[in-house]
């Protein structure tokens, strides 16, 4: 009896997989080029998706030789970019990364839903990251204003929108607002974030406010010159 080539196929699929999301370093790095695009660099895909640089190179090495990323460019400098003809591209990584994306927006979605009329004709930005605080895994959300709100507003809106996004999550969330003037001033701004990766979930992104507000040198230009859009 002959062997079943459907049957086949899926077994070969199923093994690929497997070798894909052995690790999370891997998993996170074809997140990573997914929402930044091709021809990212190592370095790049290291600092946005917070791995570490070994692990990074590691799990770049394994991915090309399963033929799901290209390395382009020349020894000393290139790039990679996601195969979008590999026989999981379009039935594993897309459908996964594309979840996530939806679930950025709903997030964006309940926060918008969550201020107020004023509030939101000032909203210039929502970002979050998340980082590891002892042993548990922590959502940080930033409300950005372009113009000053009061305290008692800011107050308001962040315990609005932290109730509105744990109920979707069903895990605490961490909300903080801040206006253009806080952030030029770094009113509290990087030690809030603690130097995560931001990703943008609605509006501006933090290079370009940067570069509006003229902040172009030392270390919140640096902060903010790294950010992952994903929604």
């Amino acid at each position: 009896m002959g062997s079943n080539p459907t049957l086949s196929a899926i077994l070969y699929k199923m093994k690929l997989a497997n070798l894909l999301f052995s690790t999370h370093a891997k998993i996170d790095v074809l997140r990573t080029i997914y929402f930044a695009g091709d021809g990212i660099s190592g370095r790049k895909i290291s600092l946005l998706g917070e791995i570490n640089p070994r692990s990074c190179q590691l799990a770049l090495q394994e991915l090309e030789s399963l033929k799901i990323i290209y390395k382009n460019g020349s020894r000393r400098r290139h790039s990679f970019s996601l195969n979008r003809e590999h026989p999981l591209y379009k039935e594993l990584l897309e459908p996964l990364f594309e979840g996530e994306r939806k679930l950025y927006q709903e997030i964006a979605r309940a926060v918008t839903g969550a201020l107020s009329q004023k509030e939101s004709d000032s909203l210039v930005s929502i970002w979050s990251f998340e980082r590891k605080e002892k042993g548990e895994r922590e959502i940080g959300i930033i409300l950005l204003f372009g113009a000053d709100i009061s305290p008692k507003e800011a107050a308001s809106s962040e315990k609005r929108a932290s109730s509105r996004v744990r109920e979707l999550l069903k895990t605490p969330v961490k909300v903080k607002s801040f206006t253009l003037k806080d952030l030029k001033e770094d009113s509290g701004f990087r030690n809030f974030t603690q130097g995560a990766i931001i990703r943008v979930l609605f509006g501006e992104r933090p290079e370009d406010i940067a570069r509006d507000l003229g902040i172009n040198r030392g270390p919140l230009h640096y902060f903010l010159s790294k950010s992952l859009y994903v929604s």
